[in-house]
């Protein structure tokens, strides 16, 4: 039952509690009409004022069931009232998210404020990537909403709450509950709704990692694994971390790392790599080269090179060098 029809039951309730304790104390103490409806009155609200009419057992007993009834119903009502100010505020509150997130596109989806979470919207703001927050429990809600999260209150495993942050015009999803039962409903739900969505996923193991990309993740991620792999790299690999960190942290220029696949008829298809002369006219670097036959990824790849149709080139450079780079691979 909805808190509006509660509040209907419970109105109707109270009046005819008013009405009987009224018609009651008329009958049964020969009150007067007032001295009687203050009486009930009085009783209900429990303010402890003195009696007007003086009671016999019967009109003790009638004062009895007068407070359970009434003030049992009173607070039924009151409760149903404040529940349904409640909704009304959630309502407001979810139809301004829907304002918000309706105007989004091309942004990232993030399932879950944890500590994951949380570091993925971060570093989000850093890199001024817009993405929109889906939290199940209210009080992480609000505690991404003070850091300033456009936050959708909602179950992420449900279509409807996807559909609410715009998942079909969306760019990437993160499902990062902790749960990987839940991330990994959340992974089909969001391929279902979007077979082009870039869908990240964290696992808290090797085979959760594992079903999550059976399930149609494009990467499945556990947080504890890639702390061992970082820690490994810094001691084994210190120079290669240091240029990792390089290009992921944000500093006074923005480096980024793209894959880029060379279209049948562009400029640089059938040409070395030497004369394609992609530095100068891009100013990115080709960090690899994917071959479309074999998939190969060839790391630091040879001038000679001849680029094909199919191809994949992995570049690294500024926003505007890599939107170059996609120009010259695409015309």
């Amino acid at each position: 039952m909805t808190s509006t029809g509660r509040i209907r039951i419970g109105a109707a309730v109270l009046v005819a509690v008013v009405v009987l304790g009224t018609l009651g104390f008329v009958i049964l103490e020969h009150a007067g009409f007032l001295e009687a409806l203050y009486m009930v009155v009085i009783t209900i609200s429990t303010v402890g004022f003195r009696e007007v009419v003086p009671l016999s057992e019967t009109g003790r007993v009638l004062t009895i069931a007068l407070i359970i009834v009434g003030v049992g119903t009173l607070f039924f009502t009151a409760t149903a009232v404040l529940e349904m100010a409640v909704e009304s505020i959630s309502e407001r509150r979810r139809a301004q998210m829907e304002q918000k997130t309706g105007r989004l596109t091309g942004h990232t989806i993030i399932c879950g404020w944890g500590r994951v979470g949380k570091g993925v919207w971060e570093i989000h703001q850093e890199r001024k990537v817009p993405c929109a927050v889906i939290e199940r429990e209210r009080s992480a809600a609000d505690r991404a909403r003070e850091a300033g999260a456009l936050v959708v209150e909602g179950d992420a495993t449900h279509d409807e709450t996807l559909e609410l942050v715009g998942v079909r015009k969306a760019r990437a999803l993160v499902a990062a509950v902790n749960s990987d039962s839940d991330n990994l409903v959340i992974v089909l739900s969001a391929r279902a709704l979007h077979s082009d969505l870039i869908v990240v996923a964290r696992a808290s193991d090797m085979e959760a990692e594992h079903k999550l990309l059976l399930a149609g993740a494009d990467r499945a991620v556990s947080p504890q694994s890639v702390g061992a792999r970082r820690l490994a790299s810094l001691v084994i690999q210190p120079e290669l971390a240091d240029f990792i960190d390089l290009i992921a942290s944000q500093g006074p220029v923005e480096y980024r790392v793209q894959r880029v696949p060379v279209h049948d008829g562009c400029g640089i298809a059938g040409r070395s790599l030497k004369d394609a002369a992609i530095r100068e006219r891009s100013g990115a670097m080709v960090l690899a080269v994917e071959h479309a036959e074999t998939g190969e990824l060839l790391f630091n790849p040879d001038p000679d090179l001849v680029l094909m149709p199919g191809d994949v080139l992995v570049g690294v450079g500024v926003p505007g060098q890599l939107e170059r780079l996609v120009d010259a691979c695409a015309r």
